[in-house]
């Protein structure tokens, strides 16, 4: 049986599953499992399996590129990329990093200049950053930042009122998806993410990953990641996106 059919008959399987669970009455108070039943078949139903496949099969050698890494799900404090390749600002990922230059190239021929303040950071800088920030509650606790993961990148400022960045993060909005990055943290899915609107935060998911959460999930990418890591991929652990050894 190919990669292909074996996807296949594993999604559909996970269709039926996730069917025959939500047909059961619901509980008073549900258990934290319970709860990703529900999101798993909220997002299940968003999705034409077939299509869904052909779109995904691209993907299934690269799940390290797709982490799930946000508030309640973390990275163990030694996790890090074993192919970090130094940029003239701090740390990507050799991938991420091939695309941003391809990406930073095009841009500059348009006269936009793309300047990375904060790519890769190890956990126990993201500890000190989260005990010296004036705004604690906006900045991501040692192990639910995707910078850990090596692949986010901070552009430019955070200083959105200043027109002279305002440009450079208007063409990110417009053009980032066609080099695999993607915004982690959109406006109005603030409830979703549980991150203010940050429109200088990227994540590289490769161009198939950006094609699948625009087919699939209306262009968020935490939905998508939410289904993958944890619905798909059936990740058991809620903690961690990544088990330790």
């Amino acid at each position: 049986m190919t990669r292909k059919y074996i996807f296949l008959f594993s999604f559909c399987s996970l269709l039926t599953l996730a069917a025959d669970l939500f047909a059961q009455p619901a509980t008073p108070k549900q258990d934290p499992q319970a709860v990703l039943q529900s999101v798993c078949q909220s997002l299940i139903q968003q999705v034409d399996s077939e299509e869904f496949q052909k779109a995904y099969l691209p993907l299934e050698e690269k799940r390290d590129l797709l982490i799930l890494v946000d508030k309640e799900h973390a990275l163990p404090s030694y996790y890090k990329p074993d192919d970090l390749v130094r940029m003239p600002r701090g740390f990507l990922r050799q991938e991420a990093a091939v695309w941003f230059a391809e990406m930073e190239q095009d841009a500059r021929k348009e006269g936009i200049y793309l300047f990375p303040v904060s790519t890769y950071r190890p956990y126990v800088y993201q500890w000190h950053l989260k005990r010296r920030t004036r705004n604690p509650d906006q900045v991501a606790d040692p192990g639910h930042s995707q910078h850990q993961l090596g692949t986010a990148i901070d552009f430019n400022t955070t200083r959105l009122n200043d027109p002279y960045y305002r440009p450079a993060l208007e063409w990110l909005k417009q053009y980032a998806g066609k080099y695999g990055f993607s915004l982690s943290f959109p406006k109005g899915q603030e409830e979703e993410t549980g991150y203010p609107f940050e429109p200088w935060h990227y994540r590289y998911i490769t161009k198939e990953g950006v094609a699948l959460q625009n087919k699939f999930f209306g262009g968020s990418q935490h939905k998508m990641l939410v289904f993958l890591n944890m619905c798909l991929w059936n990740k058991p652990d809620s903690k961690t996106a990544i088990k330790n050894d």
